[in-house]
């Protein structure tokens, strides 16, 4: 029987415990973080982009909960109760009337929520890698 003795397994196995235990609630609050992020930037594209008729769109955009999808961490900006009508601004509408013959109508689609999506990307990466960097800190 041979016994084999290797240095740093002890600090190794200590840090494996402290990631076990701070990870899941570091995460939860970095995610909950960018999502309000994220809804901060859908609410200034959309309020440059859609005119404001009664305000419920706006009001509507919301930040959801952190939760996990096939095995990575998410959370979701939507929008939620008073903004029923979200899905006629983002993806654009036919509204078939007709005055004197004709029809018109046609909304376009606004896109909000791709554009802001677009434009925090790069910022999302950057978070994450000062994240994990914040991490490793932790467990030296």
């Amino acid at each position: 029987m041979a016994l084999f003795e290797v240095e740093g397994a002890d600090e190794f196995a200590d840090a494996v415990k402290l990631i076990q235990d701070v990870y899941p609630k570091e995460i939860k609050k970095f995610m909950q973080k960018e999502g309000n992020k994220l809804k901060k930037m859908t609410l200034a594209e959309a309020q440059v982009a859609v005119a404001p008729v009664t305000g419920n769109y706006f009001k509507g955009i919301k930040r959801g909960k952190y939760y996990k999808y096939n095995g990575m961490d998410s959370i979701r900006v939507y929008a939620g109760t008073p903004a029923y009508h979200a899905h006629l601004l983002e993806y654009g509408h036919n509204i078939q009337k007709k005055k004197g013959g004709k029809v018109y109508g046609h909304t376009t689609a606004f896109k909000v929520f791709e554009k802001a999506h677009s434009q925090f990307q790069t910022e999302y990466e950057s978070d994450c890698e000062k994240f994990a960097d914040d991490l490793m800190k932790k467990l030296d």
